[in-house]
């Protein structure tokens, strides 16, 4: 599944307790829709990346609920990735065009790469990767030096006392990671990958290496 759909709220003005209510954000959607939606935020806008309109219009559901809680006005719009237009959409504006062009009816090969490529752009626009991959390591020594190798290569990563966690741009960039590793004879029978999305409620109390 790729975030093919997301809902945006938008702030005319930035209300005073708007930090209150990205700091529930989060952690609402996390509870209702679990790791399937990720979050992501400018000065006067948030943003809820979904794989399809339904999880969506949940992650719309949820915001318009704590909107209310917290008495904030925002306008919440559902919106597609429009491969014809390669930008956002509204998905009930009617001069979106098609439904032929929506994410449900390209051939899965190119929502892959379609789906990559956002992911790219989105990481490096808002300087949070999109996907991280755990390595668990035998010993603190080999994570230091695996950690080392990493950020030589250019990788930004974190490091554990027993594990290394790399961030990637990408689903692709990440597990393309754990081949590399596991071909290049830096990764054993005793090491393990974990590739997953990233936490956003962790990402702001790490220290990256490198």
């Amino acid at each position: 599944m790729g975030d093919d759909w997301r809902v945006r709220i938008a702030f005319g003005v930035l209300p005073r307790g708007l930090r209150a209510f990205r700091q529930a954000l989060i952690p609402a959607v996390g509870s209702r829709l679990g790791d399937q939606v990720t979050v992501s935020s400018g000065k006067t806008q948030i943003f809820v990346y979904a794989p399809s309109i339904g999880l969506a219009d949940q992650a719309a559901q949820v915001a318009g609920e704590l909107l209310a809680l917290h008495g904030i006005e925002a306008r919440i719009v559902t919106e597609f990735w429009s491969l014809r237009e390669q930008q956002w959409q509204d998905a009930d504006d009617p001069s979106a065009g098609p439904a032929a062009q929506r994410p449900a009816d390209r051939p899965e090969a190119q929502q892959h790469a379609d789906r990559q490529e956002a992911e790219r752009k989105r990481s490096v626009m808002t300087g949070v990767p999109a996907w991280q991959v755990r390595i668990e390591v035998p010993s603190h020594r080999e994570a230091i030096a695996l950690a080392g190798h990493l950020a030589a290569q250019g990788w930004r990563v974190r490091r554990r006392p027993r594990s290394v966690i790399v961030s990637a741009n990408c689903e692709d960039d990440a597990r393309g990671l754990g081949r590399a590793l596991s071909g290049d004879g830096r990764a054993d029978t005793d090491t393990a990958f974990r590739v997953g999305r990233v936490s956003y409620r962790s990402m702001y109390n790490e220290i990256y290496v490198g």
